[in-house]
């Protein structure tokens, strides 16, 4: 036994090799994963934005005192809405009254001075023309004519400014609209300087929206707008703007567009832009903090992939994607804005990909992989 020992030893060590004794073992194939994915289509993808905004009244115009003189009558409470030419205020008309009649006096009494001048006039013609008056006589009779003429001018502005002091007594709307509080009381004495702002009308049926855009912002939409990716009927006043009050709930009603900015204040960065909103119910009021939804504007032939498929790295971020041979393959993206639970994407996947939607984190790039529920128990 002991001489037949080496020749034992050999034998058992060349039944472990291939081909000798029994089969080797063949490597482990992995199964695939079971994963969930979507194929990616094309669509008109409709954008939204949502940005700070502000309200602002349509109008706001001060009523104010151009003559001085006793304030006798407010035709208003604080808070009322006020008519286009309704009375407001009167301011005693009396001193205005005097003043009115004492320039048509004065107009009067330059008409008669300019009659008896032209009379003169024509009777020195006639007596130079008979040789019997000098020359002299008439030119001086000339210069009375027009300075008599000028006095009745100067009489004639003075009339038409005393009328317009006695009817700016008479404090009327310009606009219709809210009226804030008087700022003076009956009895006080106002005046065209310090003591002229009595009160403020404020037209808020339409009511402004004001918000501000990115210098950045308003480039990519200008470009996007004129390389085609976005599309508006109308261009900015195809844009809808709609608002979200402070307690989270959408006013009724859409508005438009109706100011852009012309230019970038430097201090911020940011442009101006105005929308108007119907408010017949006024339940807007000037001053209000709210949320601009802009809206009306779409993304032709654009793709989108839910926030959950998609990875952010350092490197940035990425999705996974099915091949032709059933593996996960990962894929860097660029994408755009959010719209609801989905990613718009600008770049990086195309119509037709096969997008891993779930199960992304039990894969890694070139696992193979197949769809949860095709041909598992």
């Amino acid at each position: 036994m002991i001489r037949h020992l080496p020749a034992l030893t050999a034998l058992a060590f060349l039944t472990l090799l291939p081909g000798c004794g029994e089969e080797a073992a063949k490597p482990t194939v992995p199964s695939a994963v079971p994963v969930e994915w979507i194929v990616l289509q094309a669509q008109d993808v409709p954008l939204e934005s949502r940005i700070l905004a502000q309200t602002k009244a349509n109008s706001r115009v001060e009523i104010r005192a151009r003559v001085a003189g006793t304030l006798l009558t407010q035709g208003f409470s604080g808070g009322d809405k006020v008519q286009k030419g309704q009375l407001l205020f009167e301011i005693d008309r009396r001193p205005f009254e005097a003043s009115l009649s004492a320039a048509k006096a004065q107009v009067v009494q330059a008409q008669a001075k300019l009659d008896e001048a032209n009379a003169t006039v024509e009777r020195k013609r006639k007596l130079v023309a008979a040789e019997a008056a000098a020359q002299k006589e008439l030119d001086d009779a000339l210069t009375a004519q027009a300075g008599a003429g000028a006095q009745l001018e100067i009489a004639r502005s003075s009339q038409e400014q005393a009328q317009l002091n006695l009817d700016y007594t008479r404090l009327t709307s310009t606009i219709t609209g809210r009226i804030g509080k008087g700022l003076r009381d009956v009895g006080s004495l106002v005046d065209a300087g310090q003591n002229s702002l009595l009160a403020v009308v404020q037209e808020i049926d339409p009511i402004v929206v004001t918000f501000r855009m990115s210098e950045k912002d308003l480039l990519h939409w200008r470009r996007g707008l004129a390389e085609g990716r976005f599309k508006v009927a109308n261009g900015d006043a195809g844009l809808r703007v709609a608002v979200e009050t402070a307690d989270g709930k959408r006013y009724p009603g859409e508005g438009a567009i109706s100011f852009v900015g012309v230019e970038v204040d430097p201090s911020t960065g940011t442009a101006e832009i105005n929308a108007k909103l119907a408010n017949a119910s006024e339940g807007l009021l000037p001053g209000q903090f709210v949320t601009a939804i802009i809206g009306g504007a779409t993304r032709p032939n654009t793709l989108t992939v839910p926030q959950r498929a998609v990875m952010v790295g350092a490197e940035g971020m990425s999705v996974y994607v099915v091949d032709d041979k059933s593996t996960a393959q990962l894929r860097p993206v660029q994408l755009a804005a959010w719209r609801g639970g989905d990613w718009i994407v600008e770049s990086g996947l195309a119509a037709g990909d096969k997008l891993i939607v779930q199960g992304v984190q039990k894969i890694r790039p070139g696992a193979p992989v197949k769809q949860a529920g095709a041909g598992s128990n």
